[in-house]
């Protein structure tokens, strides 16, 4: 490079060094511990040898002689499918506290978003365990490990029937009320009037829990996107390009399941509420939002996406939600393809070294991993026959092979075509 005498380039290259050079410094070590973590996801190999056992003991055995071994010992005499979830969630949850454990900042930061979404799901959970009057230590043994921390359990001593004590208590103590405190903001502001913390509770004995979960976690998405603009040039570009297929995959979620519901369908509430669920981030914002957020059925969902390419072929052969006829757990659903679509990008962020997206990559595998076991389990606890294409229904996480890096650019190169399209009128 110094050969060419272009000083930018020499530039260039000394900046990348000093960046390596310093991540190595502060955050060498734990990036090391995750790339040697990631040799213990399940080989193929354990995934038929679990697809084989005729019981959950025989299930749980063929577990113990991988890396989940130590958390499903002896002492677990009735196997079940709830137990060996909270079991292999425990074993991540341990993992994720050790990495926190030895890192800096700003991984640190990077970490502790990571870890909100999961502290969102839950609060929003035990609330609503507790307006309904479930046992508060039931409501804390199913919690995910990953997002629980000291202050969740000061909603134990709150008033089920207070809604507004209920969410005063989570605005104040706890690590993800800026989000809560937030979302009460764009409610009140939408129903135009000014509402006293003693109306709030009349206002969320009817708002859905999924309603308030997807705002929050769509709050939680652009504060994660926005922070990673300030990471190293590798980590942006992987994060920038995860978080903004799963914005839309949030936004195409959204618009898919509210296809038919009255209450999100309707031409007055297409744009208010619709808005606060899908996320002001990703390929298909802004170009496409307006058209995406007034569809009405699945062939307009399929048209406002159909410039890029990894999004038509995700929704080309997905059942339409209006006929339920389509359903079945032999249909891949929309959710299936999405994991498919991640999975390969997750498992692209291990191709390249010194950025923080691995952190986030193995995390998601993780959780995918999780999922194919669950799902197995479930298939060897209902003793269907192998013939039923179910078995078939898991992503094994494994790094990609097959998935070129030309890929990670397709999906932006489609929506430079869009905006190009929009603004010669050819859309």
């Amino acid at each position: 490079v110094q050969e060419t005498g272009t000083w930018g380039k020499i530039k260039i290259v000394k900046f990348f060094v000093m960046d390596l050079t310093f991540f190595a410094i502060n955050d060498g070590y734990v990036e090391a511990i995750i790339r040697g973590l990631r040799a213990g996801f399940l080989t193929p190999d354990v995934y038929e040898a679990l697809k084989g056992t005729n019981s959950l003991q025989d299930f749980k055995t063929v577990l113990e002689d991988t890396d989940y071994g130590p958390y499903l010992g002896s002492e677990i005499q009735n196997v079940s499918i709830s137990v060996l979830r909270s079991r292999l969630k425990r074993k991540l949850a341990d993992e994720f506290s050790y990495i926190q454990g030895q890192c800096v900042e700003p991984l640190a930061t990077f970490l502790r978003l990571m870890q909100s979404q999961y502290m969102i799901d839950n609060i929003v959970n035990i609330i609503e365990g507790v307006k309904n009057r479930v046992d508060f230590d039931y409501l804390i043994s199913q919690a995910d490990p990953l997002g629980v921390f000291p202050e969740l359990k000061a909603i134990k001593s709150v008033d089920p029937e207070n809604y507004s004590e209920l969410y005063s208590t989570v605005l104040i103590d706890t690590p993800v009320g800026p989000y809560f405190m937030k979302f009460l903001e764009n409610v009140m502001e939408a129903l135009n009037e000014n509402i006293s913390i003693n109306e709030i509770q009349a206002l969320f004995r009817d708002i859905q829990p999924e309603f308030i979960r997807t705002s929050l976690k769509k709050m939680w998405l652009e504060d994660f996107y926005e922070f990673c603009q300030q990471m190293n040039p590798i980590t942006k570009e992987f994060m920038e390009d995860i978080l903004k297929f799963e914005a839309d995959c949030k936004t195409i979620q959204v618009i898919y399941n509210s296809i038919g519901n009255k209450e999100l369908s309707s031409a007055a509430n297409r744009s208010s509420k619709r808005k606060q669920l899908c996320p002001s981030l990703g390929y298909l914002y802004p170009d496409v939002d307006k058209d995406i957020a007034n569809v009405t059925t699945i062939e307009g969902l399929r048209d406002a996406v159909r410039h890029i390419q990894q999004y038509r072929e995700m929704l080309r052969d997905v059942p339409d939600p209006l006929k339920r006829e389509e359903f079945s757990a032999d249909v891949r659903g929309l959710d299936d393809m999405m994991y498919e679509e991640e999975v390969r990008k997750y498992s692209l962020a291990f191709e390249e070294q010194a950025h923080y997206a691995v952190f986030y990559a193995y995390m998601k595998l993780k959780e995918q991993e999780i999922r194919n076991v669950i799902w197995l389990a479930e298939m060897v606890a209902r003793k269907l026959p192998r013939s039923n294409k179910g078995w078939n229904k898991i992503l094994i996480p494994v790094s990609y092979t097959h998935l070129t890096l030309p890929t990670i650019y397709s999906v932006q190169i489609s929506v430079v075509a869009v905006s190009l399209k929009k603004k010669n009128n050819n859309f």
